[in-house]
């Protein structure tokens, strides 16, 4: 079947607008003619992809199906168009990376700098949130990696590959006084502190628990918190004790004014990078993983 793309550009256009007036403002059409071509393209598939609603449209069932296939098709010509930006025989373009909110941002900026670096990336553009916020953002191919504490989810709806790119023990810290008070008789000194902990479906939270078990300690937990910055500043106000990988443990003594407490045997904080199945491969994705996996 032969789609005319134009067509398929203008319906695209009023699906994110809600209206064919909205769309003819940033198409410089009339609507008379926008709204000609959307029947035309509707005649080609056999299926109605808009039905009214009150002023505006709204999508039928094949419609959002249709804007989902259109969002996946326009954001990768756009990812294509962004490398012949730049006049010169070198491809430049922009890489979006997204970083869960848990990561140590000290870990973050050592992963980033060869694409910093890199004289082929003439933007880095990173943003904060949700694993799984991200994870939506990637299949709308708004971000090219995802940075992430927590294994892939298997259910996803679309494919991404999965990269470990890093492992550190993990230990308790808190401020110096706490950590003079419950050094020597470590762990069970832990009995009833109040802790600080991940976000409860977490997988390093889940490890923790059961080394408390094991230990037969009871801990009070003074809350769950899924912002590895907002961790470290609650611990710094000693609101509680807190669980933090071995690997900065320098960077926490010296930026928070926390220390190690003990180290929590036989639990680990993996760090994962999820990239995309793109159409449109290069050499960036895979430099990247393997000097993420060498970073210490």
């Amino acid at each position: 079947m032969n789609i005319n793309f134009n067509h398929l550009y203008y319906f695209w256009q009023v699906s994110n607008e809600g209206s064919i007036a909205g769309a003819s403002k940033i198409l410089h059409l009339t609507p008379q003619t926008i709204s000609a071509q959307l029947s035309s393209l509707e005649e080609r598939l056999g299926k109605p992809l808009f039905v009214r609603e009150g002023r505006g449209l709204r999508l039928t069932d094949f419609g959002i199906l249709t804007k989902q296939y259109a969002d996946d098709m326009f954001s990768i010509a756009k990812e294509w168009l962004e490398t012949t930006q730049d006049g010169s025989s070198a491809i430049h373009r922009t890489l979006k990376v997204g970083i869960s909110d848990a990561i140590p941002k000290s870990l973050v900026s050592k992963w980033l700098a060869p694409l910093i670096e890199n004289e082929q990336i003439a933007n880095l553009h990173c943003i904060d949130g949700q694993q799984s916020e991200l994870l939506a953002q990637m299949a709308m191919h708004k971000l090219d990696i995802v940075l992430a504490d927590k294994p892939l989810d298997s259910n996803l709806p679309f494919k991404v590959f999965c990269h470990e790119i890093g492992k550190s023990q993990i230990g308790f810290y808190g401020s110096a006084s706490s950590a003079l008070r419950l050094r020597p008789t470590y762990p069970h000194s832990l009995q009833d502190e109040p802790i600080i902990l991940p976000a409860k479906n977490s997988p390093v939270n889940n490890s923790i628990q059961f080394w408390f078990q094991e230990q037969g300690i009871e801990v009070k937990v003074a809350g769950h918190v899924d912002d590895s910055a907002l961790m470290k500043a609650l611990g710094q106000q000693e609101f509680g004790i807190f669980p933090a990988p071995l690997s900065i443990k320098s960077e926490l003594h010296r930026h928070y004014d926390v220390s190690l407490i003990g180290v929590i045997e036989g639990t680990y904080q993996n760090y994962y990078a999820f990239t995309p199945d793109r159409l449109i491969k290069d050499s960036i994705f895979s430099e990247f993983v393997n000097f993420a996996k060498g970073v210490r």
